[in-house]
């Protein structure tokens, strides 16, 4: 699984030596919504909003989802023991960034996963996908949200979590993923999520935006002002 990350840090510091990138036409409402700063050298980026706000951006790939749920700690929590990797925190250890994360301990997340066929992977693990959550970790949540995209017979889904700063695409189509997902639309989406989590909308006016930030408002706990018939909601019985 392909794992995409966006943390909050406080101000980089130099820039010296990245190169400065802004989104292609059409990708935002505004060009200046998101600004990305890449390094030849670095496997990591470093992206300022237009609220002069910084991230740190990378992705990485895991086995297990108990890994990726390690993996995107920000802080150590306290009942992980000395022996537990968490691999974000010792990152961000080795390169000084400076997590500005005060009222939530995980970064923000989007996991791609390839299957043969969606149907393969259970309702209730799709959830845990969605959610981010490890294989171990306890259900809360009984509904699974999202959003299906059909192209050459072949299905990608769109997942939201609930809560969870996290969000997850399943898909069976080889071709998107390795033409279109990982290679844009992966980072793309984080950046709207992101966006719409921290300032309450997303910035863009393409209708796959539109269609994600109504299936991720639906599963906000505080939020109403949502369009069922734009997304589909499975029962989930094998959690």
């Amino acid at each position: 699984m392909w794992i995409d990350m966006m943390i909050p840090i406080n101000h980089p510091g130099s820039l010296s030596g990245f190169q400065a990138a802004l989104p292609e036409p059409y990708m935002f409402d505004r060009p200046d919504r998101f600004t990305s700063y890449q390094h030849a050298e670095h496997p990591h980026a470093l992206i300022k909003d237009d609220h002069h706000q910084w991230y740190l951006s990378m992705r990485w790939e895991c086995e297990s989802l108990t890994e990726l749920k390690y993996m995107r700690q920000v802080h150590r929590p306290s009942y992980a023991d000395e022996q537990t990797i968490l691999k974000l925190v010792d990152y961000l250890n080795e390169t000084s960034f400076t997590a500005k994360m005060d009222d939530f301990d995980k970064a923000f997340v989007h996991t791609t996963i390839f299957t043969d066929n969606v149907e393969d992977i259970p309702p209730g693990r799709q959830l845990r996908i969605a959610n981010a959550d490890g294989e171990d970790d306890p259900s809360v949540i009984r509904n699974l949200h999202f959003i299906d995209n059909l192209y050459n017979g072949r299905r990608t889904r769109f997942l939201s979590g609930f809560e969870t700063y996290s969000m997850a695409t399943v898909t069976e189509n080889r071709y998107y993923l390795e033409h279109v997902h990982l290679p844009a639309s992966a980072a793309l989406y984080l950046q709207y999520f992101v966006y719409f989590q921290r300032y309450g909308y997303v910035p863009s006016k393409q209708m796959m935006a539109r269609l994600l930030e109504n299936l991720w408002t639906s599963t906000q706990a505080k939020k109403t002002n949502w369009n069922p018939a734009l997304f589909t909601v499975e029962a989930v019985t094998d959690y």
